[in-house]
């Protein structure tokens, strides 16, 4: 099993520099009642600025790692137009049996071609020891809108830390790894 975390470790750190994502055709996962999140309940507040909220889920299907990849992902950030930036995540992620958890604090966020959120935050909760406490996660979000025919789209995460991190956020180039069409939930992407 400790090959296995680590071999998607090792694929998400290098497909996350360019925002990897778990999401594609398959099923719903949701691993255990604890994954039932949803980004309201992470509310950053309505000030004006540039914001993502996301509460969704996907599926990694077995053809990209050899086994199917469950991803429950809830996001509430904003940056205000002073540059600040608050929020915070949290990320499920399960597969053979097995869930690995992280929860942290939004530490970057910038909107790029006016739906396609760059976010990043510091990780404050793990179960997972090849992503410790302090360990920084990033992945971009893309909004494409509401009702039917809307397909949202997400990345998986990537690892790093904190410089890689902001270099992401800062980097407006679209993924090269992804993005997953989301299967379950919504993301809202506003610039304003």
């Amino acid at each position: 099993m400790r090959t296995t975390r680590y071999t998607i470790g090792v694929l998400c750190s290098a497909a996350l520099t360019w925002g990897c994502s778990p999401e594609s055709s398959g099923r719903l996962t949701a691993p255990d009642s604890e994954t039932s999140f949803g980004a309201s309940a992470l509310s950053v507040g309505s000030a004006s600025g540039v914001s993502v909220n996301t509460g969704i889920n996907f599926t990694v299907p077995p053809e990209v790692f050899g086994f199917e990849v469950g991803n429950v992902l809830a996001v509430s950030g904003r940056k205000l137009p002073g540059g600040s930036v608050l929020g915070s995540f949290n990320y499920h992620q399960s597969f053979l049996g097995q869930t690995f958890k992280f929860v942290g604090s939004v530490t970057c966020l910038n909107v790029y071609d006016g739906n396609r959120a760059k976010v990043g935050g510091v990780v404050e909760v793990s179960n997972d020891p090849d992503v410790p406490v302090g360990a920084f996660l990033w992945w971009q979000n893309i909004d494409n809108g509401e009702g039917a025919g809307a397909t949202d789209r997400s990345t998986l995460a990537g690892l790093g830390d904190e410089a890689a991190n902001e270099a992401f956020c800062n980097d407006p180039a679209p993924p090269r790894f992804g993005p997953f069409d989301v299967q379950g939930g919504n993301i809202q992407v506003r610039d304003n």
